[in-house]
């Protein structure tokens, strides 16, 4: 009689986590679902309210406004060349950091695990970094998209607890037969490290992708500017009546904030799921012992 109750009570108990889990989700879906369907209705019909579902009066109106422009895709090209190379870079830069100070034998290691941990909570701010930049001579420069963003104290700590997790009898096996320190570094630990490493690229790209600010301090060129920067001001154009041109005039505001906020959106959703497993494994790094 007991082993009934308890078990209809954990039923129950699964059940309710699965409805809960299922609200929380379908709460998390409705931003998304909203924009796309704005992003695809007639915009007079959007301006009057009439949100319905599905798209009402389907319309792509707004989205020919964004394609027409070609700096939409010469913003697109240097989004896509600063996620792309910045995030080879900061992963290759930051998993070869963390490899080095997760080994205790290194001189200076722990001073230098502690420095990382200040920058962690210290930063110079918006002001000396533009210094930086401008002493360097990467204003109005790709790189000054894509250095910066090079280091991050956070993910170095993160993959430090991976790579220290490792057995040390890995490498100890490999240098018998033979291999040096880079080639256990490549085929062996970062392997091995595979879900923290997806983790930190998913978060670096994601960063890259989405990031505003630098493209509006550090550039000044419209060919330069990132997709993010140009989306911004085409919807700050779509407010100004006296800047649109009398066929897209019909084009309300919102409509045009949705179709870029979906179209900014996109790769990013489409490249989660292929890595969501990964991310799901190194986010939860350190979180169980064993």
């Amino acid at each position: 009689m007991m082993k009934k109750r308890s078990r209809s009570r954990n039923s129950f108990s699964y059940r309710l986590i699965i409805a809960a889990l299922v609200f929380f989700a379908v709460l998390c879906v409705i931003p998304f679902w909203y924009v796309m369907v704005t992003s695809f209705s007639d915009p007079q019909l959007v301006k009057e309210g009439q949100f319905r579902i599905l798209p009402t009066g389907y319309s792509l109106q707004a989205y020919e406004m964004l394609f027409r422009d070609q700096r939409f895709f010469s913003g697109l090209g240097i989004t896509v060349f600063r996620t792309v190379v910045g995030t080879s870079l900061s992963v290759l830069v930051q998993t070869a950091m963390a490899y080095a100070l997760a080994k205790r034998f290194l001189p200076g290691q722990a001073l230098l695990t502690r420095l990382v941990v200040f920058t962690l909570l210290f930063n110079g701010g918006i002001i000396p970094n533009y210094l930086v930049i401008q002493k360097l001579h990467l204003l109005d420069t790709v790189w000054a998209l894509i250095l910066p963003m090079g280091f991050n104290p956070w993910n170095v700590m993160l993959l430090i607890s991976f790579f220290a997790a490792l057995p040390a009898s890995l490498e100890e096996s490999a240098k018998i037969d033979g291999a040096n320190d880079l080639l256990i570094y490549s085929r062996i630990a970062i392997p091995l490290s595979l879900p923290a490493v997806a983790t930190i690229l998913l978060f670096i790209a994601v960063r890259h992708w989405n990031e505003l600010m630098d493209g509006i301090i550090y550039i000044h060129a419209s060919n330069l500017k990132p997709m993010q920067v140009y989306l911004v001001e085409l919807v700050m154009r779509t407010q100004m009546s006296s800047m649109i041109e009398p066929t897209e005039q019909n084009i309300t505001s919102v409509s045009m904030q949705t179709a870029v906020i979906f179209a900014s959106c996109l790769p990013i959703i489409i490249l989660y799921p292929f890595l969501q497993k990964y991310f799901v494994t190194g986010i939860m790094v350190g979180a169980v012992k064993g």
